[in-house]
């Protein structure tokens, strides 16, 4: 009997006990980039766009943007506070249509990116938030057929270098980013679902960013 009651005072206490309150948690630590602060530019030898829209349920249509430029304003100390411009042309879709019909002109014309009237699709960073040690999400303004919405992407950073792993003289950041945007909001309304049901393309589009930027070494300090 001693014992059973020893046993139930040990649970009684157990279940009277409060849990002891979590300390809050800090903004994440990012890692450690060796690579300068700085203007940076975009590299598009080593920079890709892939666009995919689910099509009639089928698959996932795939398709590239190639005409890529861009800076990146770089703050290593805080890469919160680093910025992103980026400029697409409109009239650089590349698919992997075969047939007599010439179908990226067809997606640059003006049903879909109208790219006579607006020859660029822009994009210019307004927040960046940290999210993880090398992960961070960043909004900006998303600018296509002449119309500016929101547009969020999930980013991440791959690799840095002070000095090109080649010996080159530049320094390099590497990055991946995933978003997607709603292409209606743009006014690009061609073969959507109707509300009621029904197969069309997607209004959903999934963009998937691969991009490096390059600086130019800083020149030596002249002999004294």
């Amino acid at each position: 009997m001693r014992i059973a009651l020893i046993v139930a005072a040990l649970a009684l206490a157990a279940c009277n006990q409060q849990p002891q309150p979590k300390a809050p948690e800090g903004p994440p630590t990012p890692v450690a980039i060796d690579a300068p602060s700085g203007e940076y530019a975009l590299d598009p030898t080593h920079s890709s766009i892939v666009v995919r829209a689910n099509h009639f349920g089928l698959s996932h249509y795939t398709l590239r943007l190639t005409g890529l430029s861009g800076q990146l304003n770089f703050n290593a100390e805080d890469p919160a506070k680093s910025t992103v411009t980026a400029n697409v042309a409109s009239d650089s879709v590349q698919t992997e249509y075969v047939g007599q019909r010439d179908f990226d002109e067809e997606l640059e014309n003006s049903q879909w990116l109208d790219a006579a009237q607006h020859p660029s699709l822009t994009f210019t960073s307004t927040a960046i938030e940290l999210t993880g040690s090398n992960t961070g999400r960043m909004t900006g303004d998303l600018s296509i057929r002449g119309i500016t919405h929101p547009a969020t992407f999930d980013v991440t950073f791959n690799q840095g270098y002070r000095q090109h792993p080649m010996g080159f003289p530049m320094a390099l950041l590497g990055f991946s980013a995933r978003g997607t945007i709603k292409r209606s909001d743009y006014g690009m309304t061609v073969l959507l679902p109707l509300a009621t049901g029904g197969a069309g393309v997607s209004d959903e589009i999934e963009i998937q960013i691969e991009t490096e930027f390059t600086q130019p070494a800083a020149p030596a300090n002249p002999t004294q």
